[in-house]
């Protein structure tokens, strides 16, 4: 898909969701590699119901969507509303 950050940020805001970026966490702490590495990962949240939307985060873990994962769930989103892409 190569969505910029910004684009995605941008087009969710204009349907009332807003996109976050973090480090996972498992439980409280943030989830690393076998080389300490951690993992960079996106949250969409409502805007108009204050809550995340299921799939972003599980039981244990937060931030799971990658860029891609975000413009899949907005792209469904938009043509639910019946708006173009």
């Amino acid at each position: 898909m190569n969505y910029s950050e910004s684009t995605i940020r941008r087009r969710a805001y204009n349907i009332g969701y807003r996109v976050e970026k973090g480090f996972q966490h498992f439980g409280q702490f943030v989830y690393h590699d076998s080389c300490g590495n951690r993992f960079t990962g996106y949250m969409v949240k409502d805007l108009y119901t204050g809550f995340y939307e299921w799939g972003c985060y599980s039981e244990n873990f937060d931030h799971l969507w990658n860029l891609d994962d975000v413009a899949e769930f907005l792209k469904g989103e938009y043509e639910a509303r019946g708006l173009a892409w």
